[in-house]
């Protein structure tokens, strides 16, 4: 995470203390006494310098503190995201449905640039608006300590819910998976991979890591390395944001319009699930600077446009 380019401590504590040219002018015609007594003078003005070279620094770090204090203040929208994101698969879903708002308005904000701001009223009025239809919600019979394992637990959670067990295992749609789970890291998808390895089925690996785009677009379309074989469909995919949408993307046309189909396709998915694990900083998929913008372009490329057209059949599950 970036913080404020400021010079350093030396640059400010150094770059404009004073030469001692001052001292110089002092005529070599005086006597000795002169002479010594110019002297003291001379530590007395040092020891000047350097009192005022260390308020400098002093001052150049309090700034810096208070700078940094300022941009990190509890009270930014900035900083109440990332604390609202924290535990948020736990709360409700009316706290849900508003944070995923905020996040996405800010996202496609922040990417329209300076040279579209004459078409922000207009974008404000089309833009999409999230509502707790669009969620899935644990069923109301489900006790406190249930939940709690679920939320621990993938394979526990896709069990409890969000899909049906038997379809899963019946699921024959190419490029689509019935659930894809969004994850911070390669790492972390390959944690919940293993989780998920007592559900007994084929799940479409959707990072970077050690995967080209080509060989995952092979095995979105079920094809095998060698191209033989029977076709293999994932009713489950788990992938990092970044790769998702580049898939996503993949092989649409030029205009990039939201009728054409990429490698990924989400005419047929059921769920879309976001990982909420915190990371080491507390940041989560959501709130992580590295993932959250290509997250909710996710959204708006891919995910939007399956929400109205399938109203009701596609859900959004924080996991």
């Amino acid at each position: 995470m970036g913080g404020d380019d400021l010079a350093s401590d030396d640059e400010y504590a150094f770059g404009g203390t004073s030469d001692g040219s001052d001292n110089d002018s002092v005529s070599s015609e005086v006597d000795d006494n002169s002479k010594i007594s110019t002297s003291k003078k001379r530590k007395v003005n040092n020891n000047d310098d350097n009192l005022n070279s260390a308020q400098v620094v002093v001052g150049v770090s309090s700034s810096k503190k208070r700078r940094k204090k300022k941009q990190d203040a509890p009270g930014s929208s900035k900083s109440l995201l990332i604390l609202a994101g924290r535990g948020i698969a736990l709360d409700g879903i009316p706290s849900q449905v508003k944070f995923i708002n905020t996040l996405y308005a800010h996202s496609i904000k922040m990417s329209m640039g300076a040279s579209a701001e004459d078409q922000a009223d207009n974008d404000e009025i089309n833009m999409y608006s999230f509502t707790s239809e669009d969620f899935y919600s644990t069923p109301p019979e489900t006790d406190e300590k249930t939940k709690l394992y679920q939320h621990k637990n993938l394979d526990a959670f896709l069990k409890g819910g969000p899909v049906s067990m038997k379809r899963l295992k019946n699921w024959k749609h190419p490029a689509s998976p019935m659930a894809i789970i969004i994850t911070l890291s390669a790492r972390r998808s390959v944690e919940l991979m293993k989780g998920l390895a007592s559900l007994k089925l084929p799940v479409a690996k959707l990072f970077a890591k050690h995967f080209r785009v080509e060989e995952q677009v092979q095995m979105l379309q079920g094809q095998s390395k060698g191209g033989g074989g029977k076709k293999k469909f994932y009713s489950i995919a788990v992938g990092t944001p970044g790769r998702l949408l580049s898939l996503l993307r993949h092989g649409r046309d030029d205009q990039g319009s939201d009728n054409s189909l990429g490698a990924l396709r989400l005419n047929h998915t059921e769920v879309i699930i976001f990982d909420t694990h915190e990371d080491s900083k507390g940041f989560n998929v959501c709130t992580l600077k590295d993932t959250s913008s290509d997250l909710m372009h996710f959204m708006k490329e891919g995910v939007v446009p399956q929400l109205q057209r399938k109203k009701g059949k596609m859900k959004i599950a924080l996991f």
